[in-house]
């Protein structure tokens, strides 16, 4: 099912009609620990389709503990030396607004615990939730980058392992949107993987074609839930505003001979 999108941030629309061919994704993903605890992380940034503004310091980005596989939507700011303050947010209850962070209250007296530098292939710091300190350390595995750089078309830049831990999860699944290259599509979510919470195993790939999972302002609201159970919203970029389809992600039965 196809249905054009009605609303989408305000922040993509003005971008899109303005430069229908450039986007708006810059993208790093990281591997690595928060003390001993392995986690997978993706942060996205905004210096170019923000340049000059306060946004441009906006952070966005999902991670995930690799033992519980539930994704947590992060929310943050850059500082000019690169320094990154990260809050822990949820989704909106619109599920079209930015996550938001909670106030600080007694059982969460640090919203925001994550603190990071980077260098070159990755990034350390420390986490601190108020009860304890953990030392971060992480690996870059992969970048995305299809903006215009000083408003002059450059070739997409797509390098390594770009798999997005989609916001949103179903009771059953955590959604890896796999974004990569094709001989016809310079970069798109070619694939949505289903991975099992429970057993890690993946249960399902979906296929997709070119400019899925490339309309919206943050990458990781691609996919939200959908109208039913078993159904999911899968976001896609076109010359005007963009459409989303209804996908089923309930396995077929397979047929008896």
């Amino acid at each position: 099912m196809k249905k054009i999108i009605g609303m989408v941030v305000p922040l993509a629309l003005s971008f899109l009609a303005s430069s229908a061919s450039a986007g708006w994704y810059e993208v790093k993903n990281y591997v690595g620990t928060i003390g001993s605890a392995a986690v997978h992380v993706s942060l996205q940034t905004y210096d170019h389709i923000n340049r000059g503004n306060p946004d441009q310091w906006l952070v966005h980005g999902s991670y995930y503990y690799d033992a519980y596989r539930i994704p947590t939507p992060l929310r943050g700011k850059r500082e000019t030396d690169g320094r990154m303050v990260l809050c822990e947010a949820v989704l909106s209850p619109s599920g079209v607004d930015f996550p938001v962070v909670p106030v600080a209250s007694e059982e969460r007296p640090i919203p925001c615990p994550i603190a990071l530098k980077f260098s070159d292939d990755g990034a350390a710091g420390e986490w601190n939730d108020g009860e304890k300190t953990l030392p971060i350390v992480l690996n870059q595995v992969g970048s995305l980058n299809d903006t215009w750089l000083n408003g002059m078309p450059t070739p997409v830049h797509l390098d390594g392992v770009v798999e997005i831990p989609m916001w949103y999860h179903t009771k059953k699944y955590l959604l890896l949107g796999i974004y990569e290259s094709s001989a016809d599509c310079p970069v798109s979510m070619l694939h949505l993987r289903l991975v099992n919470i429970a057993t890690g195993r993946v249960d399902n790939d979906i296929p997709f074609g070119c400019d899925a999972g490339m309309i919206k302002t943050a990458i990781y609201a691609n996919v939200s839930k959908g109208p039913a159970a078993n159904k999911l919203f899968v976001e896609f970029k076109d010359p005007k505003m963009g459409f989303y389809e209804v996908v089923n992600i309930k396995p077929r039965a397979a047929k008896r001979k």
